[in-house]
């Protein structure tokens, strides 16, 4: 067996001024450093194996931080796990990107792979496909873990509220939608079976925030837009940095 941790990275600047990230970047607030620190000080005694990372700063700032109770793991950085990219509403106030990509139209077309993607920005089925192939090499990497004898597994991934929320929209089901938001450095832990082919996903705990971040963003339920939405089914066969014949 094995566990992933997965973890939103922490409160950052755009965050704070209600401006939509994406591809964009912007460091930490004080408050976002503490709320790492809190984090990491929870996540102290899991014996953590490997680490997955976005290439993003924000990412790499908070996983930086987590990581200083684990010093001898060294993260393999997925561009799979960056953010989805909002093209020119990047970085522009968030009422802006809500106004032209309303969530509850916007997040069920990504999940189907029919979304065309914000103008400069990236089409639903590029976006799923690269969430495929990290979810996929992180996959690959416990079941090669396994197949050499190792019977645990502890995995930390850091990635982006976006990102994170498709992975586990259509790994573990579109009902998260109806669950609490996953606030600044939450914490959702899925315990997986590397010898099964989809990792047999059960959710363990969601979106859990030790350091009672919350969230910058207005909150409502919509997820009765879900109802009758087939996901894109998760590409396994692909895996982030690794070769067809080593796969």
């Amino acid at each position: 067996m094995a566990m992933i941790y997965f973890v939103r990275h922490g409160r950052t600047v755009l965050n704070e001024q209600r401006r939509t990230q994406g591809r964009s970047d912007s460091p930490l607030t004080p408050e976002g450093r503490v709320g790492a620190e809190i984090c990491r000080d929870y996540l102290a005694e899991v014996p953590f194996t490997r680490a997955y990372f976005s290439p993003q700063g924000r990412v790499q700032e908070t996983g930086g931080i987590l990581l200083q109770a684990h010093p001898g793991v060294v993260p393999v950085n997925l561009t799979g796990l960056r953010e989805y990219n909002y093209g020119i509403y990047d970085g522009g106030p968030d009422p802006v990107m809500h106004a032209a990509l309303p969530a509850e139209q916007h997040l069920p077309a990504v999940l189907a792979g029919v979304h065309p993607g914000a103008p400069e920005g990236i089409t639903a089925r590029d976006y799923l496909a690269d969430i495929d192939a990290a979810l996929a090499r992180i996959l690959a990497d416990l079941r090669a873990a396994a197949a050499s004898g190792q019977t645990v597994d502890n995995v930390l991934v850091v990635s982006h509220g976006m990102t994170l929320m498709t992975i586990m929209a259509r790994w573990v089901g579109p009902e998260i939608y109806a669950m609490a938001p996953m606030a600044n450095c939450a914490v959702t832990t899925v315990e997986v079976t590397p010898a099964a082919v989809d990792g047999a996903p059960r959710l363990v705990a969601w979106a859990e925030d030790p350091g009672n971040q919350g969230v910058t963003y207005p909150v409502r339920d919509f997820s009765s837009a879900f109802v009758g939405v087939v996901p894109v089914p998760i590409d396994w066969e692909h895996p982030e940095g690794v070769s067809a014949q080593d796969s």
